[in-house]
């Protein structure tokens, strides 16, 4: 997600250093800048010509390779799977390096993946039902195919009204939930599924070098408009992201964990990092972000 924020605010994710200076405080809110227009993007997604939806089944001898769009993807091959799904700009990325990709994933609602997705590779899509009618329209008219799921968006005063919206207007399906990026909500899908493994590539969480932000080169300020960077240090490495990316990070750590194998992290990034952190610990990274104010952490 693209979230609005006019601020730039350095923080800790991390046990701070005595010479580090203090964080600067200061009261974060994430807030989707299309939150008003959800309910009316499912509602015209549901009149999708040949409306489709993600089924669950059929890929239980199936093992799968999730990629999300960070710098690390281009540094681990992709090997011992069997269907490869490959978010926002992943997408292009791989098919340029010859990957056979199997899908798309997408849950953005706002422009980003029409200009991510502007070449509509003939891939089977997956989107979320509040995506941009814009994005379902566009890859309708260039004949690609397209599965819908639901994404927990918060679009009604409840998480069972908003269950119950989407069964008013959708075929049977998941909703899925956790984190606040794309690669968390396709790890719930891919189990949901019924994948016997998958495989995470490019699930950083978290800036490269220079804050390169994408596999594709490129940095935060590319990618993003105007992104808060929180910077901190996690088992004596320095690591800046954002604040969803960094909720990701937690989400997808406690997935790894309790996953016992199904689900497993590939490269050295963000998530890895936390993996043998304890629960207060996670805890208190997640608190780093909304609703409470960014404080420093003293768990290690």
């Amino acid at each position: 997600m693209d979230f609005p924020i006019d601020v730039s605010v350095t923080a800790v994710i991390g046990k701070i250093s005595p010479a580090a200076p203090a964080p600067e405080r200061l009261a974060v809110q994430l807030q989707n800048p299309v939150q008003d227009k959800l309910a009316d993007y499912v509602l015209t997604n549901a009149t999708t010509p040949g409306l489709a939806v993600v089924a669950q089944g059929g890929v239980s001898d199936k093992t799968l390779a999730l990629c999300g769009a960070g710098p690390s993807l281009a540094k681990y091959p992709i090997e011992g799977v069997d269907h490869i799904w490959a978010c926002n700009s992943a997408l292009g990325y791989l098919l340029q390096q010859g990957v056979p990709v199997t899908a798309a994933v997408g849950i953005d609602q706002t422009p980003g993946l029409l200009r991510e997705w502007e070449d509509a590779p003939d891939v089977l899509y997956y989107l979320a039902s509040s995506c941009d009618p814009a994005l379902v329209a566009y890859l309708r008219d260039r004949g690609r195919r397209i599965q819908f799921f639901h994404n927990a968006v918060g679009l009604a005063d409840t998480p069972d009204e908003e269950v119950a919206f989407y069964r008013a207007t959708f075929p049977e399906t998941v909703m899925t939930g956790g984190g606040f990026t794309v690669v968390t909500r396709a790890t719930i899908l891919a189990c949901w599924m019924g994948y016997e493994r998958v495989d995470l590539y490019g699930a950083d969480s978290a800036f490269g070098p220079d804050d390169q932000a994408h596999a594709n080169g490129e940095i935060a300020t590319d990618a993003y408009r105007n992104p808060l960077i929180m910077t901190g240090v996690i088992n004596g490495r320095t690591y800046r992201t954002r604040p969803d990316m960094l909720i990701g990070a937690v989400d997808l750590a406690r997935r790894v964990r309790n996953s016992v194998g199904r689900v497993r992290l590939i490269g050295d990034t963000l998530p890895v990092q936390l993996l043998g952190k304890s629960e207060d610990f996670l805890n208190s990274v997640a608190r780093q972000v909304a609703p409470d104010e960014l404080t420093t952490l003293t768990g290690g």
